[in-house]
C-alpha cells in the first residue's frame, strides 16, 4: 500500500512539473510572437515616419526633387532630423531595442510627373527594409531539376507547373515570369474581359485586312498603351511599373534559340504594358522537349499553359507578314492577326518595389507596395 501511495505521489509531481513546464515554454512562445509582431509593426512605424519626413523635408526644398521621369534622389534620416522633420533615428529605434544601431533613407522617384517615397531602414542583422526581389531570392532555393526558380539567361525564371510565383497586384493576379537585372517580369492571370486582334490593317501580300504581324505599328500596342491609364491600374500600382524595352522580334516555328537573342532583335521602347515574347513561354516549360514554337511539349510542366483561353503572344511569325503566335489550349499556335484572342499584359515592377507579405503560393501571393 506504501508503496502504491509513493507512485501516486510521484506521478502527481511529474503532472505538476509537466504542467509547469509546459506553462513556461507556453509564455515564451508568446512572447516571442508578441515580439515579432510588435517589432514587425514598429519598425513599418519608422519606415513610415522616415516616408512622412521626407515628404515635408522636400516640400521645404522643392528644387531638390527629381527634376526628370524615372530620375531619383534620396535623404538619409541624419539629414531630415537634422531639419528637425523627424526625431534621430535612435529616438524611435531604441523603444524596439535600445542597443541596436540603424541607419535609414528615403528614395523619391519621378513616375510621369508623381512621386514614388520609399524607405530603406536598416537595424544590423535584426532588420531590413525587403524589397520583393530580395524576399524571393532569399525564399526560393534554385533548381536544376523539378519546378520553382533557375538561374537561366543572365537572370532568374520560374519554371514548371505550380511554382510560387503569384503575385497580387492591382486588385489583380498575377505570375513572376522572371527576374532580369533585378527588375521582376509579371504576367496577368486573369483577362477574360481583355480582348484584341494583334492587327486589322490591309495587307498588300495578301490582298486582304488580314493585319500585318510588325508589332510597331500593330492595333494591340495601341491598344495596350491605352490601358495604361485605364481603371485596369490602379494608382498605386502606376506608381510601381518601370518601362522597359519590350521584345517584339519575329521568329520562325523551328527556331531553337530561347536566349532572347531573336526576340530582342526588334524592341519597343519605353513600354509600360507588352505582351509575353514566345521564349519566355517557352522557357517556362521543363520538359526536355521544349525547345521551339513547334514543339507541343511545351505545354507540358509549363504554368504559362493553364492560363485558361486563348491569348496573345509579342512575337509575330517571320515566314510571313500576316501571322502571329498565340497560345492557344496551352500549346503555341500561329494565327492571323486580325482575330480577336485575350490580352494578357506584361508589366516590369520597379527596382525597390518593396516585400508586404505572402509567400508566392496561389492561396498566399505575394503582396508588394
Amino acid at each position: 500500500m506504501k508503496e502504491l501511495i509513493n507512485d501516486i505521489g510521484t506521478k502527481k509531481i511529474l503532472m505538476i512539473a509537466g504542467i509547469f513546464v509546459g506553462i513556461i515554454v507556453l509564455i515564451i512562445v508568446c512572447l516571442m510572437l508578441y515580439n515579432s509582431l510588435f517589432a514587425g509593426t514598429s519598425y513599418s512605424k519608422i519606415e513610415n515616419t522616415l516616408v512622412s519626413a521626407a515628404k515635408n523635408y522636400y516640400k521645404a526644398n522643392p528644387k531638390l526633387m527629381p527634376q526628370t521621369s524615372g530620375g531619383s534622389v534620396s535623404v538619409n534620416a541624419t539629414t531630415l532630423a537634422s531639419n528637425k522633420h523627424m526625431k534621430d533615428l535612435s529616438e524611435y529605434t531604441k523603444k524596439i531595442n535600445s542597443s541596436m544601431s540603424c541607419s535609414g533613407s528615403v528614395t523619391v522617384t519621378d513616375i510621369n510627373g508623381k512621386y514614388r517615397y520609399t524607405p530603406n531602414l536598416k537595424c544590423g542583422d535584426q532588420y531590413e527594409t525587403k524589397t520583393l526581389v530580395s524576399q524571393i531570392r532569399s525564399n526560393e532555393e534554385l533548381k536544376i531539376t523539378g519546378q520553382g526558380l533557375y538561374e537561366m539567361n543572365g537572370g532568374y525564371v520560374f519554371r514548371g507547373d505550380t511554382p510560387n510565383n503569384f503575385v497580387e497586384f492591382s486588385d489583380k493576379n498575377w505570375n513572376i515570369i522572371k527576374i532580369q537585372d533585378d527588375y521582376i517580369y509579371m504576367i496577368m492571370r486573369d483577362a477574360k474581359d481583355i480582348k484584341s486582334q494583334w492587327d486589322n490593317r490591309y495587307n498588300v501580300n495578301r490582298n486582304t485586312t488580314s493585319g500585318i504581324n510588325d508589332y510597331a505599328v500593330s492595333r494591340i500596342k495601341t491598344y495596350l498603351d491605352s490601358l495604361y491609364n485605364s481603371t485596369l491600374l490602379n494608382e498605386q500600382s502606376r506608381m510601381l511599373l518601370s518601362p522597359y524595352n519590350a521584345p517584339v522580334g519575329k521568329r520562325d516555328e523551328s527556331v531553337m534559340a530561347n536566349d532572347g537573342s531573336v526576340e530582342n532583335s526588334t524592341i519597343s521602347e519605353n513600354t509600360y504594358l507588352g505582351l509575353l515574347p514566345l521564349y519566355d513561354f517557352i522557357n517556362a516549360s521543363i520538359d526536355a522537349n521544349c525547345n521551339s514554337a513547334a514543339s507541343k511539349s511545351c505545354a507540358n510542366y509549363n504554368y504559362l499553359s493553364y492560363l485558361v483561353g486563348s491569348w496573345w503572344t509579342a512575337t509575330g511569325n517571320s515566314a510571313n507578314t500576316h501571322q502571329a503566335y498565340k497560345i492557344e489550349n496551352g500549346k503555341v499556335s500561329s494565327s492571323t492577326t486580325n482575330v480577336n484572342s485575350r490580352v494578357r499584359p506584361v508589366v516590369r515592377l520597379v527596382k525597390d518595389a518593396l516585400y508586404v507579405s505572402g509567400d508566392g503560393t496561389e492561396t498566399n501571393p505575394y503582396k508588394v507596395k
